[in-house]
């Protein structure tokens, strides 16, 4: 069976405008050359694609079918049409980011203002989700890098320590706890705390510290995000322990901040594809994360 791209294109037309005419005008040909074309077509498949009614022409059920299987080879196509232009951005200059929620709401948008004016010509994209899910997004290929609290190794990806920071305690800034200067497990003993969700790996640390301290902590409320919990704690609902990227956004007149301890590190890491060349613009955006981790430190 030999069925050609532009049989199918005539089917396809002739089908979506029920005319041999309008057919030809979508397809830049005439009447008759399409009639040749659907004839051609149908003596190769042995079947009968349209009837005439009513001086239109009426798709057969083996023709609605056919059409369907069309359908998906066009989607099909326009998916490699997708996929080929992603690519073409990228050489022209496309850095594609995953990240978990703290640094992307808190910690990023400083350094991707200064990226966007030093490589004005790059497109940035931003995927904002959880820390399993950046590691598969960049051992996938998806992204070109990711920021996030991750174990220091992990099937597919290179990962790079950035500066380390310590998760902090934060009260409402009239709690009694608030006139300690550090606060730890011990001092939360019965108080109502207020947690990220248990799939965190932060939060697997700090509830490490409260069982060396043989301390069961009283958790009213779980969140998957700290900026809710800042927000309920600055209302007086309890206090938590979180990420001090979260912390510092919200930080204000009704929400003290206090050092963590033992010390619990928040260990944000770099992650990109395993054995791939690293871009310039991934190099150089990582430079400048590195660099605003830093003087964020010195603060």
């Amino acid at each position: 069976m030999r069925i050609n791209h532009r049989q199918i294109e005539a089917f396809r037309a002739v089908f979506q405008t029920g005319s041999m005419t309008a057919a030809g005008d979508l397809m830049g040909i005439t009447q008759p050359a399409v009639s040749r074309l659907i004839r051609d077509l149908e003596a190769e498949v042995a079947l009968k694609l349209f009837d005439r009614s009513a001086g239109k022409l009426a798709p057969t059920p083996d023709a609605v079918a056919l059409f369907q299987e069309v359908q998906r080879s066009y989607h099909g196509l326009d998916r490699v049409a997708d996929a080929a232009a992603r690519l073409g951005r990228r050489r022209a200059g496309e850095l594609r980011i995953a990240a978990s929620v703290a640094p992307s709401f808190h910690g990023l948008p400083p350094v991707l203002t200064r990226f966007r004016a030093s490589w004005p010509g790059v497109l940035l994209s931003l995927h904002t989700t959880s820390s399993p899910e950046v590691l598969d997004l960049v051992a996938t290929r998806q992204c070109d890098l990711g920021i996030a609290v991750v174990p220091a190794e992990g099937p597919g990806v290179t990962i790079e320590p950035l500066p380390t920071q310590n998760a902090v305690c934060i009260l409402p800034a009239n709690h009694a706890l608030a006139s300690h200067p550090v606060i730890q497990p011990r001092d939360l003993s019965g108080v109502p705390m207020l947690m990220i969700s248990g799939y965190s790996y932060l939060r697997q640390r700090i509830m490490q510290n409260f069982a060396a301290a043989n301390i069961q902590p009283d958790i009213v409320f779980e969140s998957s995000f700290s900026g809710p919990i800042c927000s309920m704690v600055a209302e007086g609902m309890g206090v938590s322990v979180l990420d001090p990227l979260t912390a510092r956004a919200y930080a204000g007149p009704t929400l003290a901040i206090r050092p963590f301890e033992p010390a619990v590190p928040y260990e944000l890491k770099l992650i990109f594809p395993a054995g791939q060349p690293r871009s310039d613009r991934a190099s150089a955006f990582a430079t400048l994360l590195r660099e605003q981790m830093e003087a964020t430190l010195s603060t």
